[in-house]
């Protein structure tokens, strides 16, 4: 079984690629607690998932500590175990594919279980599987399961909702950023039977989750607030600038302008329906939105200007280019740009030897232009 706490080492490989990827992941707190707080209780960490694998980066970035259920397939290959840790979690499938004894394969909630109570943080992804969409995919029952079984032998545990927030998943240096929602207030058994009082706590957790992740009624509606977002992330002058903070007002406002129209679909259907009487929803320009501004030409300056390390954003390009869906591209880049770091870093180290002044513009030049893609005025 693993370390109540994530290794240093994890935590400083996971930190550095979300950083140099990404930037700054900014953390936005709406739990309003205070981090003084005399007790600490182990946390189940429920998150959105949106970006494959590398949403545990992420989450790591408001919960440093934290260790996360993760499928053995992610873990079977030396090379991916260099930056991903976790307790493996083991599928039907897997017992076959890697040859185990299914007597010696614990379940991922009794995985969960043991991890929480030594102590430690404990993140999950209820939907189980990514997917770039307007809204979740429908949620799994585990989470539910074991703060049930926990609440019933009088362990605490806090529950805690995250939604993970890109404005552009697949793109070198777009914003990402972590919400962080108050604890869930779970209910309590109240005489109820286990599966009764299961689907309550699990329906309080999805609620929560909602609240602070993406969540919108369709496509168009999805990318209208994307766009919106970012220009007013771009136009908040400082660091209060927040893309999250933006979308989820935003999506806020939809949905409460969405059941305004929900109740007086009755007298406005006439409005509403074509010349064949059929419901009238193709996207229009008052509900999709204009794609973001992209600034081509600055950012291929700024790609231009990191020309020392030409090779370790060739091999990622490639890489992405061969990622089966958005929602993979970035952890696919990641691989292949973390293995060709492993090999021109150490190039680089010994050219400087001999031509430390072209090494050492090169440095400084690649530094200026990542700094020039994450501006906040051209930011994606």
């Amino acid at each position: 079984m693993s370390d109540a706490s994530l290794g240093l080492r994890h935590r400083i490989i996971n930190a550095a690629m979300r950083t140099v990827y990404f930037g700054r992941v900014r953390v936005l707190d709406l739990s309003q607690e205070s981090n003084s707080s005399p007790t600490r209780h182990p946390r189940l960490i429920i998150a959105s998932h949106r970006n494959g694998a590398i949403d545990g980066h992420q989450v790591l970035a408001a919960f440093p500590r934290a260790q996360f259920l993760v499928s053995i397939q992610l873990l079977h290959h030396w090379f991916l175990r260099l930056f991903i840790a976790g307790i493996p979690v083991v599928r039907p499938k897997d017992v076959d594919r890697y040859g185990l004894d299914p007597a010696s394969v614990a379940s991922p909630v009794d995985a969960g279980l043991t991890h929480l109570r030594r102590g430690g943080d404990l993140g999950i992804f209820p939907e189980a599987s990514s997917e770039w969409g307007h809204r979740p995919q429908p949620y799994k029952s585990g989470a539910a399961r074991i703060m049930c079984t926990l609440i019933d032998e009088g362990t605490e545990v806090e529950v805690i909702p995250v939604g993970l927030f890109y404005s552009t998943p697949d793109r070198f240096r777009s914003r990402a950023e972590v919400v962080r929602g108050p604890a869930v207030t779970l209910p309590s058994r109240n005489g109820r039977d286990r599966r009764e009082w299961e689907a309550a706590i699990a329906s309080a957790m999805e609620s929560a989750l909602d609240a602070v992740s993406v969540n919108c009624p369709d496509e168009a509606t999805f990318a209208r607030i994307e766009t919106e977002a970012l220009e007013r992330a771009r136009r908040t002058p400082g660091r209060g600038a927040s893309y999250a903070q933006a979308f989820l007002d935003l999506q806020r406002a939809g949905n409460a302008t969405s059941g305004k129209d929900d109740a007086g679909a009755q007298t406005g259907a006439g409005r509403c329906a074509d010349s064949d009487g059929a419901e009238n929803s193709r996207p229009t320009s008052a509900n999709t939105g204009s794609p973001p501004r992209t600034y081509p030409l600055i950012r291929a300056l700024g790609f231009a200007l990191m020309w020392l390390f030409a090779p370790v954003l060739v091999a990622a390009g490639f890489a992405g280019s061969r990622a089966d869906g958005r929602n993979t591209v970035t952890f696919f880049r990641l691989l292949a740009g973390f293995a060709a770091v492993m090999v021109w870093v150490p190039a680089l180290i010994v050219a400087a030897v001999f031509w430390p002044a072209v090494i050492g513009a090169g440095v400084l030049s690649g530094i200026i232009g990542w700094l020039l893609l994450g501006m906040r005025r051209i930011r994606l």
